[in-house]
């Protein structure tokens, strides 16, 4: 069996420049090696995608090119992912908002970013003809995509009491997940792609840069025991209902979360926890976000909530790396008392019949009825320690060490590892310093495609180094010996020529944009301020003022102008 790989995409706004270059490398990387492989668990497949805000169209695009259409994932600077992130995205169709848009509900055009998302994953449904089907040598046959959300109507759950009563709460972090399947034909068509799409815009909908975006969600999507269907007023009275989302990095900016319980339906029993990878694809470096300037002195109304502002956004960001270290912890405590418990046993320091005792006493008691739950964890445990397993039966037989299976169960179970695994995650990441497009909050990418084919080149660098290193890891069995930076008696493809990168384009500031691209966003930032004054039913005399004494005069101060 081939290694599988998961890949999380974090939110990037137009960074998603950058995350487009690391993400075609890793999958023409995927492809090279596995045309060359011939050991087939050696191979690596692509079966879990996942994304957040930026990540999630990215996420989206991959998943259905990877299972259906091969080809347009081949040339460097022609792919989708390429044209959906750095060729197609235009400043004036971006700044300039199209007939019909509102805006006071968005800076910038949510139209054309739907237009870019019809154009890379739906416009392949525009004609009656079936589309020609081409699975990717990346890809496995099925992959599972995720997309975070954020859902502003909010979700109703509810918690009985035990004295009588509910306790109902509200959950507004949202998520979409979907299993798609190469040879599934229903897979490849506009009925199955364009909800996604639609996602895929609102889970990019960075808050007032872009419209909120309605979606038809189904009652089976979240259904559960702890659900309140029945409340006449609640989340739902029939089996759909829209609900309005916003950007979905806004709770969960690093689903590496949603990434490993898509692992889990695939492999709920870890059997191949050695050969599962998770990839991390950010812009940014995982450091810290300590706020030591901020005291008491300086809480002002303004300061104290940009800190709080920040301090979810940063808590939203890293909550799942926090989570995936516990777990990771918890099971590094548990496997090394499974191999103290396999020495002491080799050793005759353990009571076998005692320990056989307490286990066929506690197991029962643990599993109940759950017989069947109970033998393919033994099952599972064989799998996953079978090294000590093996070296237990060469010693003292099989029976002891089946023994020796159950009172691992018996500690995994009653700390409730069951269902956790190691995560062996690996991350392809950036500094700001290195990128052209990180001012304005990441969306400086989108005043000129010189910025973005920067960052989409600083991607596949990184992602070009992440392959060297890996290699380079002996405690790594994630490995490309093929390709020409691990290989030197290989030759480069055509595919694997990077252009020079500008250094010049590194850190880039705004102070550094063209005069003509600052005047004409701050322009397009005075127009949104006036249709505010109009919609709060301000006069044109006092909007005048206004805007030409005090918003026009602070944003030139702000742009340089």
């Amino acid at each position: 069996m081939p290694k599988n790989l998961a890949i999380t995409i974090s939110g990037a706004v137009s960074l998603g420049s950058y995350e487009a270059g690391v993400l075609y490398e890793i999958i023409r990387t995927i492809q090279h090696h596995n045309g060359i492989e011939q050991d087939k668990t050696k191979k690596i497949e692509i079966d879990v995608l996942v994304g957040a805000s930026a990540g999630g169209m990215t996420a989206a695009i991959a998943v259905q090119k990877l299972l259906f259409e091969a080809s347009s994932l081949e040339d460097p600077y022609n792919n989708s992912l390429y044209r959906a992130w750095v060729k197609d995205v235009s400043f004036d169709n971006l700044f300039n908002l199209q007939a019909g848009e509102d805006p006071t509900h968005s800076l910038l055009s949510s139209n054309h970013v739907d237009a870019i998302s019809k154009m890379h994953i739906t416009d392949r449904y525009a004609t009656p003809r079936a589309p020609k089907q081409e699975k990717h040598a990346a890809a496995a046959d099925v992959i599972h995509l995720g997309l975070a959300l954020s859902n502003l109507n909010g979700i109703d759950y509810v918690r009985p009491f035990r004295t009588g009563g509910d306790f109902c709460y509200t959950r507004y972090k949202d998520k979409m997940e979907k299993k798609f399947q190469a040879s599934n034909s229903a897979d490849d068509t506009l009925l199955a792609w364009d909800p996604v799409r639609s996602a895929a815009v609102s889970c990019g909908a960075f808050p007032f840069a872009f419209r909120v975006k309605d979606l038809v969600r189904h009652y089976d999507d979240y259904k559960s025991s702890a659900f309140l269907p029945s409340i006449p007023k609640g989340s739902f009275s029939t089996p759909k209902r829209i609900f309005t989302y916003t950007d979905g990095g806004l709770f969960e900016n690093e689903p590496l979360g949603m990434a490993k319980n898509l692992v889990d339906i695939l492999d709920p029993c870890h059997v191949k926890y050695n050969e599962r990878f998770y990839l991390y694809v950010s812009p940014r470096n995982l450091s810290g976000t300590t706020n030591s300037r901020f005291s008491e002195i300086q809480a002002s109304f303004g300061n104290t909530a940009n800190t709080i502002i920040a301090s979810i956004f940063n808590q939203a960001r890293f909550h799942d790396w926090i989570t995936a270290e516990q777990v990771n912890n918890q099971v590094k405590i548990l496997d090394e008392r499974a191999a103290r418990l396999c020495e002491a046993i080799i050793a005759g320091e353990i009571d076998l019949n005692q320990l056989q005792s307490v286990a066929a006493s506690l197991l029962p008691l643990l599993f109940g009825e759950a017989q069947t739950e109970q033998t393919a964890s033994q099952f599972r445990l064989r799998a996953q320690y079978n090294k000590e397993y093996a070296e237990l039966i060469k010693v003292s037989g099989q029976s002891v060490a089946d023994i020796w299976i159950d009172a691992i169960l018996l500690l995994e179970k009653a700390a409730n590892l069951g269902d956790k695994d190691e995560m062996q995650v690996f991350g392809i990441t950036a500094s700001e310093e290195e990128l052209a497009s990180g001012e304005l909050a990441a969306f400086l990418g989108f005043f000129d495609q010189t910025y973005r084919d920067h960052d989409y080149d600083i991607g596949r660098t990184k992602a070009r180094e992440f392959v060297r290193g890996i290699h380079l890891n002996e405690k790594v069995d994630l490995w490309f010996p093929h390709h020409p930076v691990n290989n030197p008696t290989a030759a480069f493809e055509p595919w694997m020529q990077i252009r020079p990168i500008n250094n010049k384009l590194n850190g880039l500031q705004l102070k550094d944009v063209s005069k003509n691209l600052r005047t004409r966003f701050r322009d397009r930032l005075v127009d949104s301020a006036d249709k505010l004054w109009i919609e709060m039913g301000i006069a044109g005399i006092v909007r005048m003022v206004l805007n030409s004494f005090f918003i026009k005069p602070e944003l030139n101060k702000w742009l340089g102008l």
